[in-house]
């Protein structure tokens, strides 16, 4: 989906969209909203239009594929089709063989690693090997202050960017798998679904397993069997992820936080928050707002 010679052909069993216009990504078929070169990778912007199919096709570079807003399907021969949707961010090895499919269009952050910088870090980890969904708070925070570092386009930008990528490659090499991905049964894929679209909600093991249609004790086996975490684990880093976004972007309060996002009160909050991610919810915002202070201020205290 980058500037690579693979040419790519849009499925005929859909209406054609608009041509997009002459951009640096034209094999996407997508329109290219801003790129940005950092050392190591290439950042590109870009909007797919509604009804868009991209046929089978792989990429000489590794890509982070991050959706800004809508989502998209992607099928590939190994993998059973996946779902990508808003905030999502998913990982594709070098000459990955997929397809996609844009039934009702997605803008996409994507990022291509450079060959010698894959190589640098595929050289200490092997799991960079296999495509993978990179579900983190740590990487939902790295990919909120990335979007918000290539929108600035400075040159001070250029220095944050280079680091916030390798802090994310790292971050896709620790959790990415190190095997061959597994397909995941229709019925658990729609129970991770509710669990994403129900997360604020008070939900019970009960409640999911009635909508997927088994056994309670079947679907807590099978869940952790295939995402290598239980219901309730997925369930609370659902609510940190949405946690880390009200804490880096909003006033609210740490009370306030804790009750939105489903936490009993704020010390259970923050006694969760620390868990996960390292840090209490405070120091997360004070670095946050460290992160958005304008790189004006930043040279003048240079000086």
């Amino acid at each position: 989906m980058l500037k690579t010679p693979v040419r790519l052909e849009i499925a005929s069993r859909r209406p054609k969209p608009p041509v997009a216009s002459e951009c640096p990504s034209r094999e996407t078929g997508g329109t290219t909203i801003a790129a940005r070169d950092v050392r190591g990778f290439r950042v590109v912007e870009i909007d797919y239009p509604a009804g868009l199919e991209l046929s089978r096709h792989s990429h000489p570079s590794a890509h982070l594929l991050y959706v800004l807003d809508g989502e998209y399907m992607e099928d590939s021969a190994s993998v059973s089709e996946t779902r990508c949707q808003s905030r999502a961010l998913r990982y594709l090895p070098p000459n990955f063989a997929h397809s996609n499919h844009f039934e009702s269009g997605a803008r996409c952050l994507v990022i291509a690693i450079e060959p010698e910088m894959f190589a640098r870090v595929a050289s200490l980890n092997s799991s960079l090997e296999y495509p993978a969904s990179i579900e983190t708070p740590v990487s939902m925070w790295l990919t909120q202050k990335l979007y918000r570092e290539f929108q600035q386009g400075d040159s001070s930008s250029t220095l944050s960017l280079e680091g916030i990528l390798l802090e994310l490659l790292a971050e896709t090499a620790r959790h990415a798998g190190s095997g061959p991905v597994r397909i995941v049964p229709e019925w658990l894929r729609v129970a991770r679904a509710y669990v994403e679209a129900n997360y604020l909600r008070a939900l019970s093991l009960a409640d999911i397993a009635r909508v997927a249609h088994v056994h309670r004790v079947h679907l807590a086996r099978q869940f952790r069997s295939y995402f290598s975490t239980s219901v309730g684990e997925f369930l609370r880093r659902k609510r940190v992820e949405h946690a880390c976004h009200l804490v880096s972007t909003t006033n609210c309060s740490l009370a306030e936080v804790a009750i939105d996002c489903g936490f009993s009160d704020q010390s259970h909050f923050s006694a969760t928050f620390r868990k996960m991610m390292g840090l209490t919810p405070a120091r997360f915002r004070e670095m946050a707002t460290a992160q958005d202070r304008p790189a004006a201020k930043l040279a003048y205290a240079g000086k």
